[in-house]
């Protein structure tokens, strides 16, 4: 996530929804999964399963 996703959101939104639409996967994760990428912190990921 992040080779794809720069640092700020209003870019990253419209990347990762390609790129999401591209392998399958709901834009929710892929901004979940990039959270976790940047902070490091895993409790970005509670409550989602990738």
């Amino acid at each position: 996530m992040l080779e794809v996703a720069p640092p700020y959101l209003s870019d990253t939104r419209r990347r990762l929804a390609l790129l999401c639409e591209h392998i399958g996967e709901p834009l929710e994760h892929g901004l979940v999964a990039r959270r976790y990428a940047v902070s490091g912190d895993r409790r970005a990921l509670h409550g989602t399963v990738l």
